[in-house]
């Protein structure tokens, strides 16, 4: 079991102690992790190449065994390289974090991007009732595996010290399931790549649910608040503006200067309201990228030393 992002516990209707702060991570069942590993292997490469295709400027790595270390140099490699750096609108990469995401996600466009068949609006309108939305076909034999998962509401189970705990689930599906990780991937993959194809001067790129934004600040605070708006409208799920992540690669740069661009560029913008709350991951030294510490080499140094690298 896994702490919750939010901090918040998991209502329970068994008596669990209000500290009961868990969510489910892995699959009980040998025969689910063993079909899931086989549906993975058939899958991973043509899934691979719609995630890396589908789109110009979002990459999303997630399913990919070497998947972390690529999405990494597709971040570090334009930081480590930039020389123009403007003092006024400098480059930045922004870390985007989601509540509890695996877990969080609606349902309905999840079957929605399977079927390839939009049955209401979205991104805000610009996607209609009976469009056509991308989708790997490879997934489409897996359907009746995806719907016995996830077709009806269900409960988990669980006991600790004694107590049954019942765990609600009718939104998305459990985190630390290969097949699970590669549909949540390609059901995001839409709402993302619409909103980066009407930005082409963004890079996005992502592991699972790891999204990170390299353009100037101004650009990549608009990113931010825009993904923002459409993640909840299209999949009900909710980015969590507080532990954002912000890193300002120019090493001339102190952290105050980066707090205060970080804080001018949101006031100066009525439409990047909704992240007013970000400031608490400004740094200058480095961020983890999927688990892994890139920045200056004392702070990678550092992580290294104290055991923070990798969570994948």
């Amino acid at each position: 079991m896994k702490p919750n992002a939010d901090g918040a516990p998991f209502p329970n209707a068994g008596g669990a102690s209000v500290d009961a702060n868990v969510r489910g991570i892995v699959i009980g069942s040998t025969w689910r992790r063993c079909s899931a590993s086989l549906a993975v292997d058939e899958s991973s490469l043509a899934v691979a190449d719609y995630l890396l295709g589908q789109y110009d400027n979002f990459l999303q790595f997630a399913g990919q065994k070497d998947g972390v270390t690529r999405c990494t140099q597709f971040v570090q490699l334009p930081l480590a390289n930039h020389v123009d750096h403007d003092v006024s609108d400098p480059l930045v990469a922004v870390q985007l974090d989601a509540s509890n995401a695996f877990c969080s996600v609606s349902r309905q466009p999840q079957f929605d991007v399977l079927t390839g068949k939009a049955p209401r609006s979205y991104d805000d309108g610009r996607v209609q009732v009976g469009d056509e939305l991308p989708r790997p076909r490879t997934l489409d034999k897996y359907w009746g595996c995806f719907l016995s998962m996830q077709g009806n509401a269900s409960t988990i189970r669980f006991s600790d010290q004694g107590v049954t705990h019942h765990l609600p689930c009718s939104k998305g599906g459990q985190q630390g399931d290969g097949l699970e990780t590669i549909r949540f991937a390609v059901t995001v993959h839409p709402s993302i790549g619409r909103v980066c194809e009407r930005h082409l001067d963004w890079r996005v790129v992502g592991i699972c649910d790891d999204i990170f934004i390299i353009a100037r600040l101004s650009k990549a605070l608009s990113c931010a608040a825009e993904m923002k708006k459409i993640l909840k409208a299209d999949l009900d799920m909710d980015l969590n503006v507080p532990t954002f992540n912000v890193l300002f690669p120019d090493t001339s740069c102190s952290l105050d200067t980066a707090r205060s661009a970080l804080d001018r560029a949101v006031r100066a913008d009525p439409a990047l309201a909704d992240l007013a709350a970000m400031g608490s991951g400004v740094s200058t030294d480095g961020m983890r990228l999927a688990g892994v510490p890139v920045g200056v080499d004392a702070w990678v140094n550092f992580c290294c030393e104290k055991g923070t690298v990798g969570h994948y």
